[in-house]
């Protein structure tokens, strides 16, 4: 008697399989059915991304996808010192080790939680999504604006938040292209509430490739905020924004501990991750970049340094 099992094949819709039918034949590019959702349109590019994913289980068009992308990068000017240059940054900032243990304290802080999103429908779960995201985008410009009226301890202390919820929020576009998969039975700890870990998420999630962060900042700082985030410095840091403490036995206050540059620094840099980690669709990407650019000009970064590229 045969200890084979049989193979049992997921079934796909027809318009599904007709699709990977005509990427395997070349008659579609799967980076043409990436770019076929108008902007602007959380519902298409939704459901664009499902069947991306359902097309990505298939063989033979997942092998097609990979050859788009390599000739994509083929065809990129200077790919090779690009490509170069990412690995020379990555081992410079302990990359693949930090990555491993993002990866780690992702699945300690996500998996087995319910989803973020709670609406029985995509229009509730959408609006659920909105709200989130301008609870984070109402925060880092109240950091901003703090910065600018000189309020150094609390600006530096929203924008130690704002990373916070970035990493506590690294799960929210799934959960919206997700919207209709069965949830966990309602719980308290759907939400990840360890600091520590959340600094740490927030900051390696959008900070570890990130050459832009590198030009603003520098990369010997953005060097340092890694392994502060690694640490305790940023809970050391959120800590010193609203308490008095003592130094060599002198009482010394928030002000007097956070300073014009420690803010600046945290302040930009929780604007920079929130595009980059939470700017999913592309038009959140370029609100959220338009108005960190918008504060990195006034606060003194070179045009040069803030303009796009």
């Amino acid at each position: 008697m045969s200890n084979d099992s049989p193979q049992i094949t997921p079934t796909r819709p027809p318009e599904v399989s007709e699709l990977i039918a005509d990427i395997v034949a070349g008659k579609v590019s799967t980076f043409d059915l990436l770019r076929s959702a108008p902007e602007g349109d959380y519902r298409a590019h939704v459901e664009m991304m499902r069947t991306f994913g359902a097309i990505s289980s298939d063989l033979g068009a997942l092998k097609v996808f990979l050859a788009e992308l390599q000739q994509k990068i083929a065809d990129h000017e200077g790919d090779r010192g690009n490509s170069e240059e990412i690995e020379k940054q990555l081992l410079r900032k302990d990359g693949h080790r930090r990555f491993e243990k993002l990866m780690v304290q992702r699945g300690a802080a996500f998996s087995g939680k319910s989803s973020l999103l709670s609406g029985n429908d995509f229009e509730t779960c959408l609006a659920q999504y909105k709200a989130l995201l301008a609870h984070v985008e109402g925060s880092w410009a109240s950091a901003a604006e703090e910065f600018k009226m000189r309020n150094f301890p609390i600006a530096a202390f929203l924008a130690i938040l704002d990373i916070e919820e970035i990493g506590k929020l690294g799960r929210l576009p799934q959960d919206l292209v997700y919207y209709d998969k069965p949830r966990l039975a309602s719980e308290d700890s759907f939400v990840d509430r360890d600091h520590r870990r959340k600094h740490y998420l927030g900051v390696v999630s959008g900070a570890l490739i990130n050459s832009r962060l590198d030009r603003i900042l520098g990369k010997d700082v953005v060097k340092k905020l890694l392994h502060e985030a690694e640490s305790d410095e940023f809970e050391k840091t959120r800590q010193a924004c609203l308490y008095i403490d003592t130094k060599e036995g002198v009482p010394v206050t928030p002000a007097e501990q956070i300073g014009e540059e420690r803010a600046r620094t945290l302040v930009i840099l929780a604007g920079e991750l929130m595009a980059e980690v939470l700017g999913h669709f592309p038009w959140e990407f370029d609100r959220m970049l338009d108005a960190v650019m918008t504060f990195e000009e006034q606060v003194g970064i070179p045009p040069k340094k803030v303009a796009r590229r």
